[in-house]
């Protein structure tokens, strides 16, 4: 009987209160001031858990977990629970968090008003500033339109540079790049098909000391007129070339003077195969006879016109780093009357002479650029009369023995150079031959761009009309400088050197020349000229010292 009135006592010990055993929810002290005390109820008879009986509503309420995001977590129902986490449907409200945003907007975070905010976190929050607005002294309030100078916060928090940009845009795959012109004056040419065609016309005037550059000529001013055409192919393989040149003096005043000099030569060359080239080469000129020259007709009143035709064709063929070479050369040459202040003429038939020859030349390649050879000529000498007037026969076999260098360094040196004998034999046994060392070659070197120096050597026999002559051997070498001082602008320089072997016993003539000169391109078409030139010849015989400057002014057109 004790036990049951013990059992059926109302009061409950403290350590049974269900605020003080096991574990606490967050919510179960809120829930317990929002909602008025439930009766205590009793356990099951078969159950041995003690039955909590109303606890004590004093203490300290804790501030609800509400997330940012609603519907994050689910709704925590631990307050309603009852035995066994079954909830207990007395109409109490659930103790869960309350969404009452209707899911657009978030849950309010308004602190609630039994919680205290300490004193300390209030006046921080009330003395809080925006960037580059100034502290506030104490006893201050904050201005909330006030935000302060710009250029106080430029230390702490310095101003935005403008960044480089990573994704710069690329230039296109094909542009289309406008090169300079790196010859803005030369001549553009007339266009047919393959062929290109560049003429060029002079005028000028030329005042001289010696008008026929003759031992007692005097001194004249000349009209000079200069025509030249040069027609060149674009051919992938073959190529071929003509070039003319005309030249005309006439008297304006002074000593009576007219000489026409015409030159015109073409040429080809043919690849057959990697390793087998044709060239070939044909040319004529028409001019007048040096008055200096031994075979000049004493005391004519004229100067003869001489005439000149040649014509030359090679094959080449090249051996592993041998080469050799075969050229067949033809000349032919014609001389006019002389005349006589009397009005008789002389004819100069009996000078009139062919020669033919044959070369073979064979070198091996030392390297790409040089290659030394060896050069052996056979030929004849025929004059047109089998003797002269004076009963001698001047034909006769020449023969000539070469070694030289050919190079090729591209646009910076390139030609040919040889040294050897030459032999020209004489039929008539009363005279001698004439022979003596050979000199040939032509060499085109640019030490620098815009700067171009050519060398010219040459080495021919002169025949002769004189008793007991049998002639000369003549040697000319020419050195000429041109340099490009802007694109319109250039000047350019010769010396020329002469030297004459006689073998009548005449001894030697000696022969010096030099020029200097300027040309300006106003444009493409038309351009000045200006040039002066001295030379002098010197010899035993009076008939052939000669001395001679001029200067010249002219204009020309090209296209």
């Amino acid at each position: 009987m004790s036990s049951v009135a013990f059992a059926l006592s109302g009061t409950a010990f403290a350590q049974q209160a269900t605020p003080l055993r096991g574990p606490v929810d967050e919510n179960v002290l809120q829930t317990q001031q929002n909602t008025p005390p439930r009766p205590a109820t009793r356990p099951a008879a078969n159950s041995s858990t003690p039955t909590p009986a109303p606890g004590n509503n004093d203490g300290i309420p804790s501030t609800p977990y509400q997330p940012v995001s609603p519907g994050a977590l689910p709704d925590d129902d631990a307050g309603n629970l009852g035995l066994n986490g079954v909830p207990v449907n007395d109409g109490s409200p659930p103790s869960g968090p309350v969404d009452n945003s209707g899911g657009l907007n978030p849950p309010p975070t308004t602190v609630p008003a039994e919680i205290p905010i300490p004193a300390d976190r209030a006046t921080a929050a009330t003395q809080r500033t925006r960037p580059g607005q100034r502290p506030l002294r104490p006893g201050q309030t904050p201005d909330a339109l006030t935000t302060g100078a710009l250029e106080d916060e430029t230390t702490g928090n310095p101003k935005a540079q403008r960044a480089d940009k990573d994704n710069l845009p690329e230039a296109a795959i094909e542009r289309r790049f406008v090169k300079p012109d790196p010859e803005p004056f030369a001549p553009l040419g007339i266009r047919a098909g393959t062929v290109t065609l560049r003429p060029s016309i002079s005028q000028g005037i030329r005042a001289t000391t010696n008008a026929d550059d003759s031992s007692d000529g005097k001194s004249a001013v000349l009209s000079e007129t200069r025509l030249r055409m040069r027609a060149t192919t674009d051919w992938s393989r073959h190529s071929a070339f003509l070039d003319f040149d005309g030249t005309y003096d006439k008297t304006i005043s002074g000593e009576d003077y007219s000489a026409p000099n015409i030159g015109l030569r073409g040429g080809f060359k043919l690849d057959l195969g990697e390793r087998t080239t044709v060239t070939g080469e044909g040319g004529y000129r028409y001019r007048q006879e040096d008055a200096s020259a031994p075979t000049a007709v004493v005391g004519a009143s004229n100067r003869p016109a001489v005439q000149e035709l040649d014509a030359t064709l090679g094959v080449r063929h090249e051996f592993g780093r041998f080469f050799g070479e075969v050229k067949g050369k033809v000349d032919h040459t014609t001389y006019g009357k002389a005349e006589f202040p009397d009005g008789t003429t002389i004819s100069q038939k009996d000078r009139d002479n062919t020669f033919a020859s044959i070369a073979l030349r064979g070198g091996f390649e030392m390297s790409p650029a040089i290659k030394p050879f060896a050069e052996v000529e056979i030929g004849k000498l025929m004059y047109d009369q089998t003797e002269d007037s004076n009963g001698y026969r001047r034909s006769g076999l020449r023969t000539a023995l070469r070694g030289g260098i050919e190079a090729d360094f591209g646009e910076k040196l390139s030609g040919e150079l040889a040294l050897g004998y030459l032999r020209q034999g004489i039929d008539d046994n009363r005279l001698s031959d004439v022979d003596g060392v050979s000199v040939d070659g032509a060499i085109k070197w640019s030490p620098q761009r815009g700067t171009d120096v050519n060398l010219g050597l040459l080495t021919r026999v002169e025949g002769a009309t004189a008793p007991n002559d049998s002639g000369s051997i003549f040697y000319e070498g020419r050195l000429g400088i041109k340099r490009q001082i802007r694109s319109n602008l250039s000047v350019n320089a010769e010396l020329t050197a002469s030297l004459r072997d006689n073998k009548d016993g005449s001894g030697l003539d000696k022969g010096f020349g030099a020029e200097v000169g300027a040309t300006y391109w106003f444009n493409r078409f038309l351009g000045l000229d200006v040039s002066a030139r001295h030379r002098i010849t010197r010899s035993e015989v009076d008939t052939r010292q000669t001395t001679e400057s001029s200067v010249y002014m002219g204009l020309t057109l090209q296209r």
